[in-house]
């Protein structure tokens, strides 16, 4: 971290160092430290003095300032400048059938060369390749050891706050899941989770811990990535809108918007392609409710009433809705329920539950508006919008996305929720029939394909209050497609041009939603499991199941006057129903590879290596089960290894 020049104030009390020796080791950085936080300020570090937000950490998130987490300083190292180019993958692959060149190989690599965006996948790859035929081996510690001087920091994905999971949603790339959790019941004021995953592996790569919690329940889209993948949208504390960096280190949002004069929900909402403003659905006095709210400076707050405004006034929808628009609504005004952005950033798609609309931007102009008398599906390239229109039975419609005309006849179809897939350049729409009726696949034009005889769950997310379930996943090519079943299970079908089950996968009790990501990799999620697997070959990458509590009277860690209890307690978590395990916090200098375990996982280490990694650059994993780990029964054993180093 290059702290040069940059002026950063120290927020709170801390673990492990005192605020003064802090404040020197800043300045011997480099930095210039300062005590009231303003728009002149580079960096706030938040310290862990029980109270979040303190005072300064709350002006920063006023004034969109960085608020980064103090270990992030402890942790921190001057890196040098490569001077030459690290093993490229044909260098690898010659020396990969023999170990001791391949770890003469990574000795003589100019590792302060290594990007991990560049290498890392190339170089887990070969050695996962290695480790299958040679088992691990000197060149998986030494490249482990080298990734750890590199910045890489162990991790689990347990939380100790952090109610069910509330939403969720894939990057663009397919390569990371980003979850959002709730409060539980009994914790009003606490924080609820923003966690990213690695698909490939199926491990955590960040956390972020949002104040009030993420989501609200049957709400969806309360996640939402960026175009490009390099920022997550939530709907937070309630009502609120903000933007974090899923990869970055920083605490706050790069900014926040309460524009829904606090309406008890999550606000409806989309974030525009470039990730920097959203669309929210709120009151206004304009035909087209809503407006647009910057979301990269700092915090907005805006009312009905223009009290108590803070930051850039967001931009109100003011075009007049058209007469036949009014005749149609009997009503003069129009809200959105659901909403997306369109890819051109032109364009509001969505519904009201009742009407499907489309609005140009920036001045809200309703380019149309169709009867739909349901929930509307849009199609990933925007061109189609879907909706059993009403009748008996109920009619599957398409309508073209530019003008809200139909674009072929209306055919029959049984209830359900409506699912868009990508099939090259043409869009594919499946309808997942509730209560084991199965699913049915549509063309573009809403011509049947084919059923698929699937015994389809009860709970197929249908309506708006039922954001978390998500019966069906297409796989990005829109070759395979997986759906979730009554009992308990995911098939895998492959549709071609003749449908064909390949695979059943067994999902964890619960389960209400599958995704497909890339490299194959289903994630099966619950409102407190989390299962990534191979969709074609069943194999579990990750497993974990949250809310449970190892039994305190055998774990010292909750003794209050034990050593270093305050160290390791605020980061234990059970490691199975009856143990526990504990890692630094911050898992930073000589605690980095720290563990303590319950003496009876002591000799279990695949335990460990089922629920930790290393972690590099809060976006890759690295299976801990390369590298070493100080791993210790008691934190009286982790006081004395922790004096020796």
């Amino acid at each position: 971290m290059d702290l040069r020049g940059k002026t950063v104030v120290v927020a709170g009390r801390f673990r492990t160092e005192s605020a003064a020796k802090l404040r020197m080791r800043l300045q011997g950085a480099g930095a210039n430290v300062v005590d009231e936080v303003s728009r002149s300020v580079d960096l706030v570090f938040d310290g862990y003095d029980g109270g979040y937000p303190n005072e300064r950490v709350a002006a920063a998130e006023r004034l969109g300032v960085p608020v980064l987490p103090v270990e992030e300083l402890l942790a921190s190292r001057t890196r040098r400048t490569g001077s030459g180019d690290f093993p490229g993958h044909a260098d690898l692959e010659m020396v990969q059938d023999d170990p001791a060149a391949l770890l003469q190989l990574l000795e003589e690599a100019d590792w302060s060369a290594f990007e991990p965006e560049r290498d890392l996948l190339t170089l887990r790859a070969l050695l996962a390749g290695v480790e299958e035929r040679h088992g691990v081996t000197g060149a998986h510690r030494l490249a482990t050891e080298r990734l750890r001087e590199h910045g890489a920091r162990l991790r689990h994905p347990y939380t100790m706050f952090g109610g069910d999971f509330q939403d969720y949603a894939l990057s663009p790339c397919g390569r990371y899941l980003a979850t959002g959790r709730g409060l539980t019941k009994d914790d009003y004021d606490g924080t609820g989770p923003l966690q990213v995953w690695e698909m490939a592996t199926g491990r955590l790569v960040n956390t972020i811990d949002v104040m009030y919690g993420v989501g609200w329940p049957g709400r969806r889209d309360t996640v939402q990535w960026s175009a490009d993948g390099t920022r997550v949208a939530l709907a937070f504390c309630t009502n609120n809108v903000g933007v974090w960096d899923p990869f970055g280190a920083r605490t706050n949002p790069y900014g926040s918007a309460d524009v829904t004069d606090g309406y008890d929900a999550a606000a409806i909402f989309t974030l525009a392609p470039d990730g920097r403003r959203a669309y929210i659905s709120m009151s206004s006095e304009h035909e087209m409710m809503g407006c647009v709210a910057a979301l990269d400076e700092g915090k907005v707050f805006y009312n009905d009433y223009r009290h108590h405004n803070a930051g850039p006034e967001p931009a109100m929808l003011t075009e007049p809705l058209p007469e036949e628009a009014k005749e149609l609504l009997k009503n003069d005004y129009f809200a959105f329920r659901r909403v997306r952005w369109s890819r051109d950033g032109g364009r509001l798609l969505g519904d009201d539950d009742t009407w499907a609309a489309v609005v140009d931007l920036p001045g809200g102009r309703m380019r149309w508006l169709a009867l739909t008398a349901g929930p509307v599906a849009w199609s990933p390239d925007d061109r189609y919008a879907a909706a059993l229109t009403p009748g008996r039975p109920r009619r599957l419609t398409v309508f073209d996305g530019s003008t809200g005309q139909p674009v072929g006849d209306p055919v029959a179809q049984a209830e359900g929720s409506l699912h868009w897939g990508m099939r090259g350049s043409e869009a594919r729409l499946a309808v997942v029939v509730e209560d084991g009726g199965g699913v049915d696949v549509h063309d573009a034009h809403g011509r049947h394909r084919y059923h698929l005889p699937i015994a389809t769950a009860k709970r197929i997310g249908q309506h708006f209050y039922d954001g978390q379930a998500r019966p069906w996943a297409w796989e990005s090519t829109g070759d395979f497609a997986a759906c979730l079943t009554a009992d308990g299970r995911a098939e895998v079908w492959s549709l071609g041009d003749e449908p064909a089950r390949v695979g059943s996968i067994e999902a964890p009790d619960g389960t209400q939603a599958v995704l497909w990501g890339a490299d194959g990799v289903l994630a099966l999620i619950g409102a407190r499991t989390l299962r990534f697997v191979g969709a074609f070959t069943g194999a579990v990458l990750g497993d974990f199941v949250f809310g449970r509590h190892f039994d305190s009277e055998r774990s010292p860690l909750d003794d209050e006057h034990a050593t270093l209890h305050g160290m390791f307690r605020s980061d234990a978590f059970p490691l199975t129903d009856s143990s526990w395990c504990a890692i630094a916090d911050p898992a930073v200098g000589p605690a980095a590879a720290l563990v303590v375990a319950d003496e009876d996982r002591m000799d279990s280490p695949d335990d460990l290596d089922a629920v930790l990694a290393w972690t590099v650059g809060r976006r890759f994993s690295w299976p801990v089960r390369w590298g070493r780990l100080d791993v210790v029964a008691s934190v009286e054993a982790a006081s004395a290894l922790l004096r020796l180093g």
